[in-house]
């Protein structure tokens, strides 16, 4: 019995410490995203994104395609998408791509 409860602590521990901590299945602590607005909304799309796991996808992905100028977007952990509002260019296949070498797989809904 003492080896059973001995190996069940041994084998709960690293889980009960990545429960407690501050960071994300990508090694790096919580994050908070930060949303940009754009002047003048042309249109929106929406993109399905896999491979996103924690905030921290959430929020690189987020910044990545707010870094593109005239672009804007809200990134949804949960639903797995996007929505990306622009001003004149949609830049649908240069965000597919981004979101590509970032090792996420990016499909227009």
């Amino acid at each position: 019995i003492i080896v059973i409860i001995f190996l069940t602590l041994l084998i709960s521990f690293p889980l009960i410490k990545r429960i407690k901590s501050k960071e994300t299945c990508c090694g790096t602590e919580k994050v908070k995203v930060k949303h940009k607005k754009l002047k003048n909304i042309a249109g929106n799309y929406r993109l399905r994104i896999d491979g996103m796991h924690c905030k921290n996808c959430e929020k690189k992905i987020t910044d990545a395609i707010n870094r593109i100028e005239g672009l804007a977007c809200k990134v949804s952990l949960e639903k797995k998408e996007a929505i990306v509002s622009y001003e004149e260019e949609p830049m649908k296949e240069a965000v597919i791509k981004l979101l590509g070498d970032m090792d996420f797989l990016a499909t227009e809904i």
